[in-house]
């Protein structure tokens, strides 16, 4: 289940009442607020117009949430930590020829922590990049005798020794007299091909002109190989409705620090004077139950904002309380995880206890 509190505030508690909702459907810009709700509270104080000038983004201990609801031992939330971007660098990995990558350096120093519903349409995705590979006769040929060759035992003259013989071997095959007369209409349609195209000065495929005269294609040795690895990207979408004073100073303070931390960096030490450019910060998310990893849910690599998106008139029409803060809003974010997932990761323990990456 999911944390939201109750549906509607109590007389003199907050806005979000029944009365306001009936107002709201009507298209009613101006709805009855309580006295209550007219003092302001600490919230965001480090995201000042001064902050924008020091080095790195502010830090706050405190978690940020919305609904502004206590947790339990049995509520599913996600979980967005901010943290600020470490380059991977050039360094090897223990043990191994290959490169470090992000996400195995230690996750320090949060900026910021918040929590969040579950997003609506909860899915991942894992995809592979397979791809046709293609080798020509003479390549496959070539390729088969170089290595029968190194199978060889002895120096390399050896080696070398028996890859002209298995050469040698194939073309003998080749002019087999079983194969003879196929080897001869190849030949001559493949020369008709070329002599067309030395007339003509056009292009004709050699592959056509021998189909015509034998019905035979160039076997291509085709063969479906593994190309590469490929990333993860994710989208996720909350359907926000402040009831409160304190839940719209929440969501606001979640949205600006969302906004500022997928932002780079110009002013700074780190910097140079604005000749370069500061990563921004990037995300760890993590489908939570309670205070632990969810037992279910998929696993999250560390990620880079990619896109952020806030519709503030969530219901069609603009509608605010008294003071300004929108009465309902769509929060969308997209993220790209930094590293690929690998066979390996399945077995870390941030793959957790659930379906793993």
């Amino acid at each position: 289940m999911g944390f939201a509190g109750q549906l509607f505030d109590k007389k003199g508690e907050g806005n979000f009442t029944q009365e306001n909702l009936s107002k709201i459907q009507k298209g009613e810009r101006n709805v009855i607020t309580t006295e209550s709700n007219k003092e302001p509270i600490a919230v965001n104080k480090n995201l000042s117009k001064d902050s924008a000038a020091t080095d790195g983004t502010p830090k706050s201990s405190a978690p940020l949430r919305y609904p502004y609801a206590k947790i339990d031992e049995h509520d599913d939330y996600m979980r967005l930590e901010i943290v600020a971007f470490t380059p991977p660098g050039l360094v090897r990995a223990e043990d191994s020829l290959r490169l470090r990558t992000s996400d195995e350096i230690a996750k320090k120093d949060i900026n910021y922590t918040i929590l969040l519903p579950v997003p609506q349409g909860v899915q991942d995705t894992r995809s592979a990049d397979w791809g046709m590979s293609e080798m020509g006769p003479l390549g496959a040929l070539a390729a088969s005798a170089a290595a029968e060759g190194l199978e060889t035992d002895g120096s390399l003259a050896s080696m070398a020794g028996a890859t002209l013989s298995e050469l040698s071997s194939q073309f003998q095959a080749l002019t087999d007299p079983a194969n003879r007369s196929t080897t001869s209409n190849l030949l001559t349609g493949g020369i008709s091909a070329l002599v067309a195209n030395a007339i003509t000065g056009g292009n004709a495929e050699t592959g056509d002109t021998i189909a015509r005269q034998t019905g035979l294609r160039i076997n291509k040795n085709q063969q479906l190989l593994f190309q590469g690895v490929t990333g993860r990207e994710f989208g996720f979408t909350w359907d926000i409705v402040p009831r409160n004073k304190k839940e719209a100073e929440q969501v606001k303070a979640i949205i600006r620090i969302f906004k500022q931390s997928m932002a780079p960096q110009r002013g700074g030490a780190a910097t140079v004077k604005g000749l370069f450019l500061k990563s921004p910060d990037i995300f760890y998310l993590t489908y939570m139950k309670g205070k632990e990893q969810h037992p279910f849910l998929n696993a999250f690599k560390p990620c880079a904002m990619t896109g952020c998106n806030v519709n503030y008139t969530g219901s069609g029409n603009y509608s605010t309380y008294y003071d300004g803060n929108p009465i309902h809003l769509n929060l969308s974010l997209n993220f790209s995880e930094l590293t690929p997932i690998f066979r390996e990761d399945y077995l870390s323990e941030a793959a957790g206890n659930g379906v793993g990456y």
